[in-house]
């Protein structure tokens, strides 16, 4: 295939989900509006369910591209092969720096399953895996602009 075919396919599936998706939200927010409260939950289904379906199809896609560039060009894999162990290490030290503490809070008694200790190590990972992230985001921008600066 060509790539201006494949552009064209592209970018006719993506007005096509984004079509589908704003005629379903809008369908949605008048649906809603009008339920009863009991009745919401069965009205929000579907719409998860769409949700669920654009999220399997952003994974799928996340997939099968990398694969596709790494047989096309199999040099730029050293690259993402050290993009990953660095994630990878991220993670590593984030789950490293996390705790299992229990919290005591108004609904930790009556809402156990969120002060588990996996439940907790779950919830710090992600949360200092996030400040490392913001961290070197902004080291990157900082570094950025001081190089430009001295690059003039």
């Amino acid at each position: 295939m060509s790539n201006s075919l494949v552009n064209k396919l592209v970018k006719i599936f993506s007005w096509g989900v984004m079509g589908v998706s704003v005629i379903l939200a809008l369908v949605f927010f008048f649906r809603i509006s009008n339920a009863e409260p009991d009745n919401q939950i069965f009205v929000a289904e579907s719409y998860i369910l769409w949700a669920f379906i654009l999220l399997v199809i952003a994974a799928l896609l996340s997939v099968v591209f990398p694969l596709v560039n790494f047989i096309k060009n199999p040099r730029n894999t050293i690259k993402v092969v050290i993009s990953l162990v660095f994630m990878g290490l991220l993670f590593l030290v984030a789950f490293l720096m996390s705790d299992t503490t229990p919290l005591v809070t108004a609904t930790s008694a009556t809402e156990p399953n969120f002060s588990t200790p996996s439940v907790l190590r779950f919830a710090d990972t992600g949360i200092f895996a996030t400040y490392l992230l913001f961290g070197i985001a902004v080291l990157s921008l900082l570094f950025t602009g001081v190089r430009g600066i001295f690059k003039r």
